[in-house]
């Protein structure tokens, strides 16, 4: 793109000691639009945040006399701003920065943004009209009133809790989501706005493409004010958020799973807003929190967070860039950004980053210890029949690096200065702990539980919910919806068939991991436990400590018998299996081999039923069919869809939670090692490795490092980095031998 004559007619002058910097500012008066160059320190000026959307096809506007080509979600915005915000100083990046990525200037006002955004008086949010729900301003209507009476019984629960001294004890951050609960559940009970159609309506907007930009999270959180904007109607931010938080306390599974971190956003805003002075956060720590987040240039999901970094951390980082920001490559940057992180914190934590997820290709201009920021929520496989997983790496984004820090498997060791060879060879110390034997087929994705996009009448807004919870509502729910429209019975045996298949698929996988387990030579170490099966679910949970954490997402109440009952129910499975006829029949005759849906399907309904369901789902979805005809109060009556689920779960031999997918233990541990595989070691240990490990591959301890990692051995001392794993037995430092640490060189 060259420069435009409009901006090669205003060119900015350089910052100077009296004014700093300068910047450009649109102004709409008397019918037309003009640009003029400002002080950014002395000046006042609204900055506009929005999508850019398709530039394949753009529309012109008159600025100074010059045609401008913007794109058409930008034209649509200043035909509002040209109404709203007659006369008003705008900040916007499309116009006001010559987007020429040759020219200097970019990069320069790039480096503004944080500031720019700063300064600002107000951020307004554009959302594209073609995105929104057609009763949008019902839904900022429901949340305005509601966010009033939620500051309401906050401010009360505030003032109960210091005259009690009910909280006194406890750190600051417990206390504020204890009062937070608390008004949320105050505020709901006496507010009846969120009805099915605005919950739908407002998880659609929460759906927009704009929540998914990198370029928000500093937009937002760095502003000192912000107000969504529609061509119809405006919502404040701060009244938006309350909703958004309403929703992780109610419904966390729910929006956890959707594509852009709206848990970080509410985080990062949120801090950035109540404490002073400003909240500063980590470059590594911004990188994973929002690696989902959406960038049109790969070199933006980097750039676009640098403005949330101290002033001296912004020039570490950059200052020795290799060039222009955009004259740069991804690779070039990513390796620039991975290799100043590793040098800044000496620690290796960003190396548990480098494994992508099983449906992303490596790039092979990275190197492999340099994680691939490039994918993002619109990388994710799509679901059939407009069904979904969501985001399910949002869902446990927590855990990882929280395990991480419970590892020690390098003992006390610390991590020498990181070096680099040759603009892309990391050099490291460590050593070989053993070499993968054996390797199953990981969890992928497409194994996990679907469910509809917008399931009405299930997610209300009553109560906090944990996925149990949230899964409990499906079961009540989910039938009750579906079943009352026209196709609704035919989603049904869609979702349910959908899921037998990925369950089925997912519990072939469990029995290989058993198979392996099983099978002469597993170490069981000094535990008490003698049944490799134990050693092989503690395993795939990542110790003991991942029982815990993930257990505690799934219920909120971890249990301490969790491997005791899922190995119980694996009995259960692998005994049913064993006993279905059919199952046996296809591994008899050999289709199995040629036709392995037909197998995972059936797997998936022993899974679901244990070979009960095809008879008994159709006399549940008889009751409930009746309860819908015949009664119109079903639908409202929380009695009376208690009555007919437990008759329904009667008949399924209380296996009714079974159908829709309850996450129970053996759920659990199939939804956990997403992408990893079971391994063995040459000295008998299980271990969980990244999808893509092979055969010879070595496990590495590395000096400072918390886990082990699996290394891909190219010639000599010299690897290729495969990812992080879980070795059991190791992970405390078992196997570190400080006399065998050598030079490792990773490419």
């Amino acid at each position: 793109m060259t420069s435009s004559p409009l901006h090669l007619d205003l060119p900015l002058p350089p910052p100077s000691d009296t004014t700093g910097h300068y910047i450009r500012l649109l102004t709409f008066s008397d019918g037309r639009w003009s640009l003029e160059v400002a002080p950014l320190a002395s000046t006042q000026y609204k900055a506009l945040s929005y999508v850019w959307g398709d530039s394949s096809n753009p529309l012109t506007i008159q600025c100074n006399g010059v045609q401008l080509q913007v794109t058409r979600n930008l034209y649509w915005a200043l035909q509002h701003l040209s109404v709203e915000f007659v006369n008003e100083r705008l900040w916007i990046d499309a116009i006001c920065i010559d987007q020429n990525e040759a020219a200097p200037e970019k990069g320069q006002q790039l480096d503004l943004m944080g500031e720019i955004y700063t300064q600002a008086e107000e951020v307004l949010i554009w959302l594209t009209e073609s995105f929104l729900p057609d009763n949008a301003n019902l839904c900022f209507q429901a949340c305005k009133s509601y966010a009033v009476k939620w500051r309401q019984k906050e401010l009360a629960m505030r003032f109960l809790a210091a005259l009690t001294m009910t909280v006194v004890t406890m750190d600051e951050n417990t206390n504020l989501n204890r009062i937070h609960n608390a008004a949320t559940a105050a505020a709901l009970r006496e507010d009846t706005s969120f009805t099915d159609d605005i919950v739908v309506g407002l998880l659609q907007i929460l759906r927009h493409p704009y929540w998914s930009r990198v370029w928000v999270i500093q937009e937002m959180t760095l502003a000192s004010r912000s107000r969504i904007l529609t061509s119809k109607c405006t919502l404040d931010w701060d009244d938006f958020k309350i909703f958004i938080l309403t929703m992780e306390q109610c419904l966390p599974w729910f929006l956890r799973g959707m594509g852009p971190n709206f848990r970080a956003l509410d985080e990062t805003t949120r801090l950035q807003r109540d404490n002073q002075p400003r909240v500063f956060y980590s470059l590594s720590h911004l990188l994973v929190q929002f690696r989902w987040s959406c960038a049109k240039n790969n070199r933006d999901k980097v750039y676009g967070l640098i403005g949330l970094l101290r002033p001296d951390e912004r020039r570490f980082f950059m200052d020795d860039l290799p060039g222009p920001k955009y004259a740069v490559s991804t690779a070039q940057c990513y390796t620039h950004i991975a290799f100043k992180i590793l040098q800044q914190s000496q620690d290796l934590r960003l190396l548990v980053q480098c494994s992508s997820p099983s449906f992303i290709k490596r790039d092979d201009d990275l190197p492999s210890w340099v994680p691939n920021w490039q994918y993002d929520s619109e990388c994710l496989p799509r679901p059939r029949w407009d069904l979904t997983e969501g985001n399910p790496y949002n869902r446990t984004g927590d855990v990882r690096p929280a395990l991480y820090n419970a590892y020690n498997a390098s003992g006390d060791s610390e991590c020498p200065p990181p070096q680099l060879r040759d603009n892309s060879i990391l050099i490291l110390y460590g050593m070989i702990a053993g070499k993968i034997t054996a390797v199953c087929r990981p969890m992928e994705i497409h194994h996990l539980f679907v469910g509809h996009r917008t399931p009405r009448g299930v997610l209300k807004l009553t109560a906090r919910a944990s996925q149990a919870d949230t899964f409990q509502r499906l079961n009540n729910g989910i039938i009750r919806s579906v079943l009352s429209t026209r196709t609704g019975l035919l989603m049904l045996a869609i979702t349910y068939f959908e899921n037998c298949l990925r369950k089925g698929a997912a519990m072939g996988i469990l029995l290989e991991y058993a198979d392996l387990a099983l099978s002469d030579g597993t170490w069981l170490g000094d535990r008490s436990e003698t049944n490799p099966l134990y050693a092989m679910f503690e395993t795939l949970m990542k110790g003991p400590r991942g029982v815990e954490m993930v257990d505690s997402l799934f219920t909120d109440y971890p249990n301490e018998t969790f491997i005791v009952e899922a190995i119980a129910q694996f009995h259960t499975q692998a005994r049913s299996i064993r006993w279905n006829p059919f199952l046996r029949l296809l591994r008899l005759v050999g289709p199995f081999y040629y036709y392995p849906s037909a197998y995972h399907l059936l797997l998936g309904i022993n899974f679901f039923g244990m070979g009960k369901v095809p008879h008994y789902l159709l006399c549940w979805i008889g009751l409930q069919t009746a309860a819908i005809v015949f009664t119109n109060f079903v639908l409202e009556s929380t009695i009376a869809s208690y009555l007919v689920t437990a008759v329904g779960g009667y008949l399924l031999n209380s296996k009714l939670s079974y159908v829709l997918g309850m996450p129970y233990r053996l759920d659990t541990v199939l939804a956990t090692p997403l992408d990893q595989a079971l391994a063995r070691l040459d000295d008998g240990r299980l271990a969980l490795v990244p999808h893509d490990t092979k055969v010879d591959d070595d496990v590495a301890l590395l000096a400072g490092g918390r886990s082990p990692f699996v290394v891909r051995r190219e010639y000599c001392n010299r690897f290729r980095l495969v990812g992080d794993c879980y070795v059991d037995g190791i992970m405390q430092g078992e196997a570190w031998r400080e006399w065998k640490v050598s030079e490792m060189e990773f490419m």
